[in-house]
């Protein structure tokens, strides 16, 4: 009996050290990365004020449509409209954030986009962006986009100087 006594204790303590040695404890990090907030303005600078501007254009016996290239400012036309010499070009975007990070830019849907004179509207559809696909920041944080698109003329659109505006969006991928 005397036996008993002492191997029940000495087994109980063989196993609660049998236990502690198959723990361990390690150590992890937290971290985070703090971006400066995505921002864009109009560029001013150009020529349109940063405007998409399909200049003086003079509508025909049928509809036609007037193009304004994001690579280029280059101004076209199809249809029923002639181009007088005047300012055009595309709108220009300077974006701010944190530098060499990269973003996307989101245009207007088709057939969202109404500028308008008075009571008469026209459309500005197929927007498009230049450079394409995912732009990144400089090491200042800087980058510059263009949009342009094609402006829907009615055949005899009303005259008058036809204005609104439209929406783009940038953000971080």
């Amino acid at each position: 009996m005397k036996n008993r006594c002492i191997v029940i204790p000495c087994l109980l303590a063989l196993l609660s050290f049998g236990s502690q040695a198959n723990a361990a404890t390690t150590e992890g990090r937290a971290t985070a990365t703090i971006l400066t907030a995505i921002s864009a303005s109009k560029n001013e600078t150009t020529s349109t004020g940063g405007d998409l501007a399909f200049g003086v254009i003079i509508p025909g016996e049928s509809s036609g449509t007037v193009t304004i290239s994001p690579s280029t400012s280059d101004r076209t036309h199809d249809g029923g409209v002639a181009l007088a010499a005047s300012t055009s070009g595309a709108a220009s975007f300077n974006v701010y954030g944190g530098a060499n990070t990269a973003f996307t830019i989101t245009l207007p849907d088709t057939d969202t986009v109404n500028i308008v004179s008075g009571n008469n509207t026209m459309k500005v559809v197929s927007f498009t962006v230049y450079p394409t696909g995912s732009i990144t920041l400089n090491n200042l944080g800087k980058a510059t986009f263009n949009v342009g698109g094609t402006l829907i003329v009615e055949k005899l659109q009303p005259a008058g100087n036809y204005t609104g505006s439209f929406q783009v969006t940038v953000a971080y991928q």
